[in-house]
């Protein structure tokens, strides 16, 4: 199968897809991302939402990727302390550490693609 947002085939990772349910009563395809293009994602959005369903997406699972990116020795994008401050209104949001860390991120995301 294929990342949601890369569209790139999970099997040529170096590293296993990262699980995030798009429905949290059953498995399906929409369940595994790349998790470093995951996390740039919604670090770069700001949108803490799932890239399918559009369910949103808890600060537990959040940690869980940041996690997931330090086991496997990818970049840390600070997925969770950016969600909590996306969380927290429009004005932590604009505070220059998350501006920086959403620009960063962004950057990334557009050199992969």
């Amino acid at each position: 199968s294929a990342d949601p947002i890369s569209l790139d085939p999970l099997c040529d990772l170096p590293y296993p897809p990262f699980v995030l349910s798009a429905d949290l009563t059953q498995r399906s395809d929409n369940d595994y991302f790349d998790g470093h293009i995951l996390a740039l994602y919604l670090v770069s959005t700001g949108q803490f939402t799932h890239p399918v369903s559009r369910r949103q997406i808890t600060r537990e699972e959040c940690a869980a990727l940041d996690r997931y990116l330090l086991e496997h020795g990818l970049d840390a994008a600070q997925v969770e302390h950016v969600c909590v401050h996306c969380a927290a209104g429009t004005r932590i949001i604009r505070s220059p550490a998350i501006t920086q860390l959403r620009a960063e991120a962004a950057l990334v995301l557009q050199a992969l693609f």
